[in-house]
């Protein structure tokens, strides 16, 4: 039986991949039953056969893991050409729809950086150097940097995990927001208990190294990063390691969160977006029942790009970057930075003005759409 059963390699090929590469479910088990009963018809899945099942997939399977390979590999060089052709020919159609809103965020995201830069070196030329300033400005470059990651999700079509990156930015602005009218030592503070996080990855990491593949960090590692995680207790106290512990007297215990955080800044309003962009970091239904990415929610699966949803994404990130830009000017204030926020702000409103339109436009067409032809549903 196991000779027989081999010799359907061939077949199990023709079988499997039919002429568009898909797969066709339960083919192998339905071949594989049909060989069994030819060499016995009353050949069944009972616990006296099971031994015998099992040999033989575990011969036959190898072979055919092999052969599943190289199908993949070469019908693969067709399916990638194709996909990238459509996904080509989709950022096309949708830049001719966003173009303008797309165009204006990308040249706002530029102009942070640029002034960021600018700001920079005039600081340093005659500042000494600045625990507070280096932050900041380090805060704001990872900020650009996910404005950009943020523009390249809506140019791909991507408007949750945009949204998504946008939380990152949102974070970034509570944060040197909530920094800003306090002193240099709370600064310090939050740049030290980068240690404590260290130490509880590296703890976490040594649990697990094993079934990672990885090596273990060595004893002389975990013990100066335990000692300099007990100095911290010294340096300030022992709550300076629970959560949020370097916020220390500026948030009572039970606010020692980000959202205690949040409600000492201007535009804690945004908390809400903020709560619907989680959907779309966690697991939860809501991060398949509300898509920012369909028209129609809950009638399709979305499981790739669309061309809809990007005016949240969109207009917040412009938004959050310039709060964190303009916490720069403090340091060193000149007349030309009311300027600059002049400036910003203006653009800020024409980006929020052309995503809005734009994604208007499109719910108006849609439900025109809807309203002549019902069948449409979703695209």
């Amino acid at each position: 039986m196991v000779l027989k059963i081999l010799n359907l390699y061939n077949s199990l090929k023709k079988l499997l991949f039919p002429v568009k590469g898909m797969l066709e479910r339960g083919s192998f088990d339905k071949l594989f039953w049909d060989a069994a009963r030819e060499v016995d018809p009353n050949f069944e899945q009972s616990a006296d056969n099971q031994d015998l099942i099992e040999k033989v997939v575990d011969r036959t399977a190898p072979k055919l893991v092999t052969l599943l390979e190289e199908e993949l590999r070469i019908g693969s060089k067709w399916n990638l050409w194709e996909r990238r052709r459509n996904i080509k020919k989709f950022k096309k159609r949708l830049h001719r729809g966003w173009g303008v809103a797309i165009d204006q965020l990308e040249a706002f995201i530029g102009l942070n950086l640029e002034y960021g830069v600018v700001v920079s070196e005039s600081y340093r030329s005659s500042h000494e150097e600045n625990t507070k300033y280096e932050v900041f400005l380090r805060l704001h470059a990872r900020s650009c940097q996910v404005a950009y990651e943020v523009l390249e999700l809506i140019k791909g079509g991507f408007a949750n995990g945009a949204l998504a990156r946008w939380r990152t930015i949102y974070e970034i602005s509570v944060l040197i927001r909530f920094l800003t009218d306090k002193p240099v030592e709370l600064t310090q503070r939050y740049l030290d208990y980068g240690i404590v996080e260290n130490h509880r990855e590296i703890l976490e990491f040594q649990k697990n190294h094993k079934k990672l593949g990885l090596k273990a960090i060595s004893a002389e590692e975990i013990k100066e990063s335990r000692d300099d995680f007990e100095a911290l207790k010294k340096k300030y106290d022992n709550d300076f390691v629970k959560p949020y512990g370097w916020t220390g007297a500026y948030l009572s215990d039970k606010k020692r969160r980000f959202s205690g955080m949040e409600e000492t800044v201007e535009f804690k309003h945004l908390r809400s977006i903020f709560k619907m962009a989680n959907n779309s970091i966690h697991s939860g239904s809501m991060g398949f029942l509300r898509v920012l990415g369909t028209y129609n929610q809950g009638e399709v699966m979305l499981a790739g790009p669309s061309d809809y949803g990007f005016s949240d994404p969109g207009q917040y990130t412009a938004f959050s970057l310039f709060q964190v830009s303009m916490t720069l000017f403090d340091f060193a204030p000149l007349l030309e930075d009311e300027i600059y926020i002049q400036l910003g702000e203006k653009l800020i409103d024409g980006i929020i003005r052309d995503f809005d339109g734009i994604q208007s436009q499109i719910d108006l067409e849609r439900a025109n759409e809807l309203k002549n032809d019902p069948t449409k549903g979703n695209n």
